[in-house]
């Protein structure tokens, strides 16, 4: 997700979303994400965002030129604790220098929310002046990111087993999105609740004025009128 992407906008009433939209959503977050490449110059780094659950895997793979080995640097900053936003100023999870044309990074997120991936050129390298590197990248989220070849020969694992411990890691993926988004959900309630209390206090207060602005008025018409009649 793209640091410049869409926000969702609560205005109005509170959503309420179904067990069965929540499984739903929690299954297409943990769906292999295409690759997608862009263009990285010393002066503008380029960041985006997954917003994962907390004891989520995620894992990138990347492609850059042969000769951008430990030019290209990727930094993983989490949110504060607390706080689902991401901060660009946030404690930083992870740094990996590409080690090669190809190569992959993972990390664990510690907490719920937005994480912060940036991919920046390393200023102490003597490549750091050349204009740009053409950089292609992907991610794999929870049970995606798992590689099970390595897992089952490492625990001598059948075939009819390995697919038993996918079975299992892809529902207690799904299990912790429906968690989180559950969570998110009740944090949209409570800012859309206190939206609405907002919006009712201000059209109060405004009615308040407004009938004290015609009382003025008419306080001021009718003195205007018992002057002139004296006159």
């Amino acid at each position: 997700n793209p640091s410049t992407g869409s926000k969702i906008s609560l205005a109005g009433r509170a959503v309420m979303v179904s067990p069965l939209l929540i499984l739903l959503a929690a299954a297409q977050l943990l769906l292999p994400v295409e690759g997608f490449y862009f263009f990285l110059s010393k002066d503008v780094p380029r960041c985006f965002i997954e917003d994962v659950p907390h004891d989520m895997l995620v894992m990138g793979n990347y492609k850059v030129p042969r000769d951008a080995k430990d030019v290209v640097v990727f930094i993983v900053t989490e949110p504060a604790q607390g706080d689902r936003k991401h901060d660009i100023n946030g404690e930083e999870l992870m740094i990996h220098h590409a080690n090669g044309a190809d190569g992959k990074f993972a990390f664990t997120a510690h907490v719920d929310g937005e994480h912060l991936i940036c991919a920046y050129i390393n200023e102490t390298h003597p490549m750091y002046r050349a204009q740009n590197f053409k950089v292609e990248l992907s991610f794999d989220v929870g049970e995606h990111a798992t590689n099970y070849d390595d897992m089952a020969k490492s625990e001598h694992l059948s075939a009819i087993e390995l697919e038993v411990r996918k079975l299992v890691d892809l529902v207690r993926d799904i299990r912790s999105q429906q968690q989180y988004l559950r969570e998110r959900e009740v944090s949209f309630r409570d800012v859309s609740d206190s939206t609405n209390s907002s919006v009712l206090y201000w059209s109060l207060l405004q009615f308040v004025v407004l009938i004290a602005s015609g009382v003025w008025q008419v306080y001021q018409l009718k003195t205007i009128f018992n002057s002139k009649k004296w006159d």
